[in-house]
Parts: structure tokens; sequence; C-alpha cells
């Protein structure tokens, strides 16, 4: 039950009052227990069964309800999108799969990732924590954490597929097969495809995907996981900034490839006095091209035609051991090995005829020993430290703190959350290397923040409401400097916000979430406000099944004005928008799901980003098919 009520933007609501949440599931943001229910964390959890009732077409568009974070896709897929947690920056979220850090530092956005590549048919769970969590990963996670885990193996031998079609061309289809191999192991391997379609101007995407999982022992004294992806994507879209279809002055589009292979393998062992050592070492390997025409000069200046054709190989090793130290204090102590090598051969064409190099290469090697602490003196108060050093093997280290606590009250009709942490964050290889703007003096950016929520249960709790509150502060952020023509270091960002939840279960076959997000920025040194960053953000979510075998779900978001800019306007306001999405599903068989989605309900005509129009009512149907 609690474990819902501290998920509430991501659960079904109907299955709180039920009692039927997953109580024990691997948490992100704390490597001390799997018990959601001990974790202070801001935490929210999109689990299988909303991912099938939503039926999203992209893993983007199931974070739009999270609380406390605002998605942007500019005209598609084939786009750049951004995902900003409670005010940072797209990069200052620190992006996971099954574990593996995939984020970039080669690309030009310091270091962000592109949920495009990613295939919601693949996905079973995803994981959000909200605040710094660098205490607990190291760089990279200022603002929080994103873990996208994929589909893994089923109880019993079985295959799966899916295959959808939809409007201005869309298509997905995606084969599974799952189960046990012995007695003691399992497997899952899944292949999927997508075709994004042409639902915006200029705007497409394509993506092939494959993802495996190998599960050995799972006996008294040992585990084994073996787990594996890979994808390739191509797309194109309106140069960004540019205006997009409306406004671009230049019609040429950017075209761009990318090619991800991600491979690991974790485990456990069980030690004496019930301690465990846990242990994980994988591979990412990131490969991506691309070419742009630019921007023709507006009310700013232009970009010049531009490409370039990266690499990224990064290795990781960790191992730790958890315990109980006393029958009230569980503890973790480890070390993390990261080595990363990025390599970048790319152009910039000042004028025709005169293009100047952009490439790069650059090492970097970090170790992060850690420790972190679970107190409960009782069994309504849990309390959580971490502390880490982070040593690059050419810059100064870091050592980050974070702590927190929760207290249930009222025998958990009431519970208090508190949190306080530190993140940092690395220069990307392009804010550090770029012969054209790079700067090898570059300092970490830094984060501190805090947050306190409170959770109150009504009606046996089959209405819950939560109320967080947050102060981030981010320093010594990296922007660029025109006069100087290069990175510095030098912005202060202050994000105040708040986040109200309702988790509200009218009958056992109708529930609803809401969520509103406010956040207030202040941007020191500058009149100008934060892009695509709104201050009011909210999204109501109804999920219902009106007989045994029909399920409706059906989300309405609103987001309030938001200021962006381009070439051809400078800085503007883009107005608040709403939106509908549904999907109704038929179960005429137990082996059979027929789902009809419809993105956009009600052709609501709105902008993201500035001359980048979203696309209009767009239906799919689709079928699940189990055997």
């Amino acid at each position: 039950m609690a474990s819902a009520l501290l998920a509430l933007a991501a659960g079904n609501p109907a299955m709180a009052a039920e009692g039927k949440a997953v109580e024990t599931i691997v948490v992100t943001g704390t490597r001390v227990t799997d018990l959601l229910t001990n974790v202070p964390n801001s935490t929210s959890v999109i689990s299988l069964d909303d991912i099938k009732a939503q039926n999203r077409a992209s893993v983007l568009d199931l974070l739009r309800s999270v609380p406390g974070l605002q998605v942007t896709q500019p005209g598609g897929r084939g786009g750049v999108a951004s995902v900003f947690i409670r005010g940072g920056e797209p990069n200052f979220t620190m992006v996971m799969v099954d574990g593996i850090r995939v984020n970039d530092p080669n690309n030009t956005r310091g270091g962000s990732f592109d949920f495009s590549t990613l295939n919601a048919a693949d996905v079973e769970r995803i994981e959000i924590v909200r605040g710094p969590q660098s205490a607990i990963y190291g760089s990279d996670a200022l603002s929080g954490v994103i873990n996208i885990i994929t589909r893994g193996r089923a109880e019993a031998f079985g295959a799966g597929v899916l295959a959808e079609l939809g409007e201005d061309q869309y298509g997905r289809a995606a084969l599974e097969l799952s189960g046990p191999a012995t007695a003691h192991s399992g497997f899952s391997l899944r292949v999927a495809t997508v075709d994004d379609g042409d639902a915006t101007l200029g705007n497409s995407y394509k993506s092939n995907s494959v993802s495996g999982k190998f599960s050995l022992g799972a006996r008294e004294r040992w585990d084994l996981r073996l787990f594996g992806r890979w994808s390739d994507n191509e797309g194109s879209s309106f140069p960004e900034d540019s205006g997009g279809p409306r406004l671009a002055v230049l019609r040429s589009l950017d075209e761009k490839t990318s090619e991800d292979f991600s491979a690991g393998v974790a485990g456990n062992i069980a030690l004496p006095r019930d301690w465990q050592l846990n242990f994980t070492a994988s591979r990412y390997e990131h490969e991506d091209s691309y070419v742009s025409p630019g921007v023709a000069p507006g009310l700013r200046g232009g970009v010049p035609p531009n490409g370039a054709r990266s690499e990224l190989d990064r290795a990781t090793f960790s191992v730790h051991v958890v315990g109980n130290v006393s029958e009230r204090l569980r503890a973790t102590l480890g070390v993390d090995l990261h080595d990363e090598e990025g390599a970048s051969d790319g152009f910039v064409e000042f004028f025709p005829g005169f293009s100047l190099p952009s490439g790069f290469t650059l090492n970097r090697d970090v170790t992060g020993v850690f420790g972190e602490f679970q107190y409960q003196p009782k069994n309504t108060l849990t309390l959580l430290a971490s502390v880490r050093h982070d040593e690059p093997d050419e810059e100064s280290g870091e050592t980050t703190t974070k702590f927190g606590g929760l207290y249930d009250l009222n025998e958990g009709r009431t519970t208090l959350r508190a949190n306080w942490g530190e993140g940092f964050k690395l220069p990307s290889f392009f804010a550090l290397a770029s012969p054209l703007v790079g700067n090898p003096d570059l300092r970490a950016e830094k984060s501190e923040s805090a947050d306190i929520g409170v959770t109150q249960r009504f009606m046996d709790a089959r209405l819950a409401t939560t109320l967080t509150v947050y102060r981030n502060e981010f320093t010594d952020l990296i922007d660029f400097d025109f006069n100087l023509f290069t990175n510095v270091n030098r912005s202060t960002v202050i994000a105040k916000g708040a986040e109200l939840e309702f988790d509200y279960a009218l009958r056992p076959a109708l529930g609803l979430l809401a969520e509103i997000m406010y956040l207030d920025l202040d941007v020191k040194d500058s009149d100008l406000p934060l892009r695509q960053r709104p201050k009011w953000r909210g999204s109501v979510a109804l999920r219902w099944d009106p007989a045994a075998d029909w399920l409706v779900d059906a989300t309405w978001f609103h987001v309030g004005e938001t200021f962006d800019s381009s070439v051809p306007t400078d800085g503007l306001m883009l107005s608040g928008y709403n939106r509908l999405d549904t999907t109704v599903t038929w179960r005429p068989s137990e082996t059979v799901d027929l789902l009809l989605s419809v993105g956009n309900l009600l052709d609501k005509n709105y902008e993201e980003a500035i001359g980048f129009a979203a696309a209009g009512r767009r239906a799919r149907l689709a079928i699940r098919y189990r055997f």
C-alpha cells in the first residue's frame, strides 16, 4: 500500500485501495534497501501495468505526467527532445537503461540523452528519482535520475507479439520470447521496430532494437544476470532554433543516425552474517552522426552548416557489500570504476568553400568510493545518509553527501519526508575539448537541493494527497561567452517549486490520479527566463474498468505559457495548451488484447518550441497476442 502512495504519479490508482501495489522493487537512488517504503526520496514508478494501459507512442510520452518533470519534443521524434527535472537542464539528469549510464558527453547539449532512441514496447518499468543523487551515482545526477528497465523473463515459457498501425504512416511491431531455461535459469529476448511516420512536416524517425536478459542461479547463495541491448536509429527534422516548419528560411533538414550497444553482468553472493556482495560490470558504446544545413540569420545570429560523427565507449565496474550492522542499522560500502573515451570528427562551414574542423578525442577515468547507511531507531522512523568521493584522473575530486528521513504518523495515515543532497557534473567532452568553443579549465557544475513532503491518506487510504516543496541551487553552470567565444563557468540558477499529487480510488474499478506542478526560476545576473520550463503544469489521469474485458485510460495534460527562443524571433512566450490522450483496451480472450489509442484527441493546435507545431489528432490500432 505505502509504495503505491509514494509513487502517486505513476501507479494504477485503483490498485492502491485494493492493496495490490508492488511492495518490493529495485529502487533507483539507493543501494542499501530494495523497499520503496523505506526510501525518503521523491520517487515515481511507471509500472508495466501503466505502460500497457496507456500504450503511449514513445517513452517521452510516458514521462509527461510524472510530477516535477517537463517534457518537450519539438515537431516529433526526429528532433531534439528534452526532459527537465525540477527546473534543471536536460543534461542535469542521469539516464540509465537497466542500470547502465547512457548520457553522451560528446554531444553539443552537454551530455544529455536522446530518449527518442528508446522503444516504449521494450520497457517494463521506469523509476524516476527527483533531487541530486551524486552521493549514490557520482557525476551527472544534479537534478535527478531516470532508470529505464527493459522487459525481463516470465515465470512460464511463452511468446508475445505486438503489432500497431496508425494514421500518418505510423507503425510499430515487437516480438518477445521469455521463460525458464532450466530450474534455476531463465531468459527473455525481444525484437522491436518503430516508424513514427509523417505526422508533422519535415519530421521522420525509424528505430530497430534487440534486447535480451539471461539469469543464472537464483539459488540460496548466489545469483547472476546477463543483459544486453542494441538499437539502430535514424531521423530528420528542421534544425533546433530554426523556427521549424513555420518559420525556417532554409528548408533543408537535419539528418541524423545513431547506434547504441550495451551489455552487462550483475550478480550477488551471500556472505557470512547475512551480508551480501553485489557486483556489476557493463559496457556502453554509442555512435552517432548528423549533418545540419544550419539556420539563416534572423533577430539572432544564424548558425552555419555543420556536422559531426562521434563515438563513445564507456566501461563501468561496481562492487559493494550490504548488510545489517545491528538490528536497527543497515549499511553498504563500495567502489565504482568508470572509464570513458569519446571521439568526434566534425566540421563547421563558416561560408561556402571554407570549413573548420571541430573534432576532438578525450579519455576520462573516474574512481568513486561510497557508503550509505539506513538507521531505523523505531519502526515508524527511517533515516538515510550517503557519502561519496569521486576522483577523476585529471580533474579535482568531488565529495558529495545526502541525508533523508521518513516518518509515519497516525498508523500510517500521515507520512512526512525530508531530503537534502549535493550533486555535481563533470564538464562534457564537447565543453572541454571542442576546438572552436572548448575550455579545458572548466570546473564541475554543482547543485544543492532540499525538499520536504507530506502524504495524507483519507477514507481508508482510498484517497491520498502528497505535497512536496523544494529548493534547488545550481552553481558554476557552464555557459557560452560570446565576447571570449568560449565556454565558461559563470551562471547560478535557483529553482523553487511545489508538487501537489492526488491518488483517489473512487471504487475498485475506477481510479483517478492528478498532479499540479509550480516552478519559480531565478537566473542570477540575467533578465531572461530559462527556455521551455513553464511555471505551471498539471495532469489528470483516469483509469476505468467498465467491464471484465475492458479498460479505459485517459490523461489530460495542461502546460502553462512557456518562454522559448529561436533565431528568427529571438525570445518570446508560447501560449499554454491542453491535450487529451486516450487508450481503450478490449480483451476478447486471455491471449489477445485489442487497443485503440488516440493522441491529442481534441485536435488542439499548439507549439512546444517556436515554429514546431505538435501533431494533431492521431489514432493507432494495436493487437497484443500471447502464446
